[in-house]
């Protein structure tokens, strides 16, 4: 029974996710809830894509949390508030409208900005170290934060299998992170949500079937920045080194590395910081003459690198931690002088 209350959640997730794109696949083009090309100036893709991949997922990680809910674990934590998902569910909304009809971009952050200043509040999810000393300054921190995150998976929703898959590497990370800080319901809330994203990967990867849109973007980058706010990754306690307090940095270091390089092109070039352009990552790489599917496989590889320092860092003594740090920066470092060598985008 053990097994099964693991297993069947994010089978359920995985299999929803699949089935549900493929219906929207059939569906979206006669409800003309399409990306079409040239629509935005960041999308490479040269013909309709159907969206409706965020509303798949949204309804099959739902199915699999309600399956959760009859399936309990024995001695889980409190997995996610559901002022989280509640949050989330707001936002595959919103994402939804936008993708039918763009929003204007400042209405859109004001939305994002009350949504996740709720989440910070309802779901009491300041940022931890900073509670006792500077309870303010803890809201601000995790309010910033999560508002970051929830724009940069939207950034990185540029290319056929790139937010998608950074994301199923960064719930894996969370999967093991909340393991290990004693919270079984969040790890296998992280697990299904993983599962979904394979689902719908098997249509999104190159070239593409369906898209995810904001509905989908908006409300990943969402739900990974609350579990980097909620899961434990600085057991003090047991010891380790505080540095691991940086882990969140890594799990989404590939969505913050490339929303940092877009935001200083556009600063050096006196360029709107909310217009789309063709410097993020993908578009960089594809410039060097790497391929949709290498370059895919480079980034996932990059993510999975980095995201797996973050284990390192979690019982590391401080020069440990140190190091594996170090290794992540100099991964980056690399990124940006191979980059660089030919960009001139």
């Amino acid at each position: 029974m053990l097994i099964l209350a693991w297993l069947l959640p994010p089978f359920i997730a995985l299999l929803g996710a699949a089935g549900l794109c493929t219906v929207a696949i059939r569906f979206a083009p006669g409800l003309r809830f399409v990306d079409r090309p040239g629509s935005e100036a960041h999308k490479l893709h040269g013909r309709t894509i159907p969206y409706g991949g965020g509303p798949a997922m949204a309804m099959a990680v739902i199915a699999a949390l309600l399956c959760s809910l009859v399936l309990p674990l024995p001695e889980a934590g409190a997995g996610l508030p559901w002022a989280v998902l509640a949050g989330a569910i707001a936002l595959v909304a919103i994402g939804m409208v936008d993708d039918v009809r763009p929003l204007p971009a400042k209405l859109k952050l004001a939305v994002q900005m009350l949504i996740c200043a709720a989440a910070v509040t309802l779901a009491d999810l300041p940022v931890d170290f900073l509670r006792h000393y500077h309870p303010i300054l803890a809201w601000l921190a995790a309010f910033g934060w999560l508002l970051l995150m929830t724009n940069a998976y939207n950034l990185l929703d540029h290319a056929d299998g790139l937010s998608g898959s950074v994301a199923l590497v960064g719930c894996a990370a969370l999967a093991g992170g909340a393991m290990l800080g004693g919270d079984p319901a969040a790890s296998r809330m992280w697990l299904s949500l993983a599962a979904a994203l394979a689902g719908f990967l098997l249509l999104n990867r190159p070239p593409a079937r369906i898209y995810m849109g904001d509905a989908g973007s908006l409300a990943i980058g969402f739900l990974i920045g609350c579990g980097t706010l909620s899961t434990t990754f600085w057991p003090s306690d047991q010891g380790g080194s505080a540095l691991a307090l940086l882990s969140p940095v890594l799990i989404c270091a590939i969505p913050l590395f490339d929303t940092g390089a877009v935001i200083v092109k556009r600063l050096r070039r006196g360029k709107p910081l909310m217009r789309g352009d063709r410097n993020h990552i993908s578009h960089r790489l594809t410039r060097l003459g790497v391929g949709p599917k290498a370059s895919l496989g480079a980034v996932i590889a990059l993510q999975v690198g980095l995201a797996s320092s973050s284990f390192q860092l979690r019982n590391a003594d401080p020069i440990s931690a140190i190091v594996a740090l170090a290794q992540a920066a100099a991964i980056c470092v690399a990124l940006v002088l191979l980059e660089t060598s030919r960009d001139h985008g």
